[in-house]
């Protein structure tokens, strides 16, 4: 299962700097951005840094313990993808971050991707680790 996170980890990597052309425009041509029916260019960037950031902790998370359980790969897999996917929405809309369906999802995201860091680190100190302690 860490070949799983490390692949998606490295997808997410790429999607975040594939994405830095949207920032650039969000940047220098809001109004383009607009007329694609995004009405918060800010998320644009906020999506930007998080696929980049998630992508690191789930490459990161996949290399550095190789024999984690399956439990923990899925809940950083979870977190790493729903995370950054939950500003896509807010580009959108203004609004969509008050419902409750987002802010459960948003909860239970964050929720996996805590749990699962945690979950990591004692599969480290457990011996799964890529280098003993």
């Amino acid at each position: 299962m860490s070949s799983v996170l490390l692949l998606v980890g490295l997808i997410s990597l790429a999607v975040g700097a594939l994405s830095g052309f949207l920032l650039l425009i969000a940047v220098d041509h809001p109004d383009r951005l607009r007329s694609l029916g995004i009405v918060d260019p800010v998320r644009v960037r906020q999506v930007h840094l998080d696929w980049i950031i998630m992508g690191t902790v789930m490459a990161v998370t996949a290399l550095g313990v190789p024999q984690m359980t399956t439990l923990t790969a899925a809940l950083v897999l979870i977190g790493g993808v729903v995370n950054p996917a939950t500003f896509i929405p807010m580009a959108f809309s203004r609004t969509v971050a008050t419902t409750k369906t987002f802010q459960i999802v948003s909860f239970a995201s964050f929720t996996a991707l805590s749990l699962g860091l945690v979950l990591a680190v004692v599969d480290m100190i457990a011996g799964r680790g890529a280098l003993p302690l």
